[in-house]
Order: structure tokens, then sequence, then C-alpha cells
């Protein structure tokens, strides 16, 4: 069995940009995963990662991190990027900009819109679930995959519902390794995987404002934290533009023909 653990960051209005993220490894990778986290926590003194307030000024009081000086934050990134990147077995995530979303998603015929959901991120999960199925695919994987969310993330309803044709259509176990009820909603203060997605997705938001979003090498300018996450990594991430964005409507459009002609 393997496990997929999605978290995301921009959901909140005020974000111009939607992530969805997630790590996928074996259950055993996962509780290896689990017991070096709990170490670091102990060790480093701290009880849920969460990287917004990890990264946030001193000045805003977000405990403990604010009371880190800067040696210390250092050296326990490093050791948290390094017990992710040990266990999971890939890494995926997708940012969409939400304004090409609202412009291009609700003008299309309904059919079409459909594959694209409601909210800009069950779009992004639906993305990433694709990456996952490319990655079974390449390396031969059948056994089934347990979806795992964060509770507070949007678009429940969707993400749902990309579960009910499950029983009837068997490519989406073959392809994706979905079951049915094979996924689920969980506090990321319980399940630590979940906040190792969370790391993720807050690099990856980072990463489109101040890299891809201003022209900037999506290798070379990349900040270091997220360098750690990425060299030398099974790591597969999409960062959309307005031109991607059309090629991706494209493609499903000509998918969606290809269908209804048979």
């Amino acid at each position: 069995m393997f496990e997929a653990y999605f978290d995301d960051s921009g959901t909140d209005s005020s974000s111009s940009i939607a992530i969805a993220a997630c790590y996928v490894s074996t259950k055993r990778g996962w509780e290896t995963f689990v017991k070096e986290w709990n170490i670091a926590r102990y060790e480093e003194d701290f009880d849920v990662f969460h990287m917004a307030d990890f990264a946030a000024k001193p000045d805003l009081g977000k405990k403990p991190f604010c009371d880190w000086n800067l040696e210390k934050k250092e050296r326990v990134y490093k050791r948290l990027a390094t017990i992710i990147n040990e266990n999971k077995r890939i890494g995926c995530g997708i940012a969409v900009p939400k304004d090409v979303f609202d412009r291009l998603v609700p003008s299309l015929p309904e059919k079409l819109r459909e594959q694209f959901g409601t909210h800009h991120y069950t779009f992004a999960v639906k993305a990433v679930i694709a990456l996952i199925g490319e990655w079974r695919l390449e390396l031969g994987i059948t056994l089934p995959v347990q979806y795992v969310f964060d509770r507070m993330g949007k678009g429940r309803g969707e993400i749902g519902a990309l579960w009910d044709n499950v029983h009837e259509e068997k490519w989406m176990g073959e392809i994706f390794g979905m079951e049915c009820n094979g996924f689920s909603f969980h506090n990321k203060a319980d399940l630590k995987p979940l906040q190792a997605a969370d790391v993720l997705a807050w690099q990856m938001n980072w990463h489109m404002r101040n890299v891809i979003n201003i022209g900037k090498h999506d290798v070379e300018d990349a900040h270091f934290h997220f360098r750690l996450l990425r060299s030398d990594q099974e790591m597969k991430l999409g960062f959309l533009t307005e031109g991607n964005f059309r090629n991706t409507i494209e493609i499903k459009r000509r998918a969606l023909e290809s269908l209804t002609s048979q």
C-alpha cells in the first residue's frame, strides 16, 4: 500500500495562487518518517511544524519559532528536509494562478468545465493525481494508494466526488491506485506526513510568487530551502502560466472530443 499526503497553500481569498502538493511513500516509509520526525520534535522542542509560522517574522510571535535564532532555524529545517527526502518516494505539486483559472474556466462548455472543477484547489488536486498516475506508469506500480488530505483544505465535496465512479471505472484504480473510500481528511497536527506536504506547498507558493511570476530561472534562482527538497530528488512539479494553462485546456478538449466520438 502507498499513501499520498496532500496539503494546500494559497486557498485563502487573499492569495493570488492556489497550490496542491503531496508526498507519496509506502506505509513502511511513512512509519519510519513519523519515528524520525517525532525524535526531531522532541530534541528540537516543537510540537506541530507549520511552515507559515516557521517562516513568519519574529515580531508576529509564532511560538516556538519566533524564539529561535537563525542558526537553529537552519539546522531544524535541514534536518526535517532530510527526513522528508529519505523517506518519501516522490513529491508532486501544482501551482495555479487564480486569475487565469477564473478568466478561462467559467466560460468553457459545461462538459469541459467539469474537467477542471469549481475550486482552484480542486483542479490543482486533480492535476497532482495525474502526476501520481504518470509516476506509477513509469515505474510499473500497481499497488493501491490511500489519499489523505488536510481537513482544512478547500473543495472537500469535489475532492470526495472524484471517488464516486471508482467502483465502475476500473481504470481509475489501475492508473491512479484509487479505491472505493480510498481517501480521507485529517488534521495535520495529528498526522505528521501532512506536515511534510505543508512544507512543500509553502515552498512552491513562495517559488511561484518570487521566481516564476517575475521571470526568474526556475532552478538557478530557487531559494536554498526549496533546492533542498528538489535537488537529486524524485519530484514532479508544475508551475502554471496562462500559456501552459491554455495548453492544458486544449489537451482536455481534444481528449473529451475523442471520448465522445467513440
